[in-house]
C-alpha cells in the first residue's frame, strides 16, 4: 500500500513544527553587529590609537551610553551562545 502525501496545509504546518535551532531574531542580529563593531573599534584603538565611537559621537556621555549598550549586547550574545550550546529554543 502506498502512503498518500499530506494535503498542502498539513505539509506547511509540519514544516513549521520543525525545531528552529539556530535561527536568529532581529535582536540577536543587532546585538551581534554591535559586538562586532565594538571589537573592530577595540582593534583600531590598539593598533593606531583611533577610537571611532569617540570620533563619531559628539559628547563623552554619548560614547559611554553607546559602550554601555554594547556591553548589554555582549551579555545578550553570551546568553545566545549558551542557548545554542544547549540546543534549546
Amino acid at each position: 500500500m502506498v502512503a498518500e502525501p499530506a494535503p498542502p496545509q498539513f505539509a506547511e504546518a509540519a514544516a513549521d513544527a520543525r525545531p528552529r535551532g539556530r535561527e536568529m531574531s532581529w535582536l540577536d542580529w543587532v546585538a551581534l553587529i554591535a559586538v562586532v563593531a565594538a571589537g573592530l573599534n577595540c582593534g583600531l584603538i590598539a593598533a593606531v590609537n583611533l577610537d571611532v565611537f569617540a570620533k563619531i559621537l559628539p559628547h563623552a556621555a554619548a560614547t559611554r551610553a553607546v559602550q554601555g549598550l554594547i556591553g548589554l549586547a555582549a551579555l545578550h550574545c553570551v546568553v545566545l551562545l549558551f542557548k545554542w550550546g544547549d540546543g534549546a529554543e
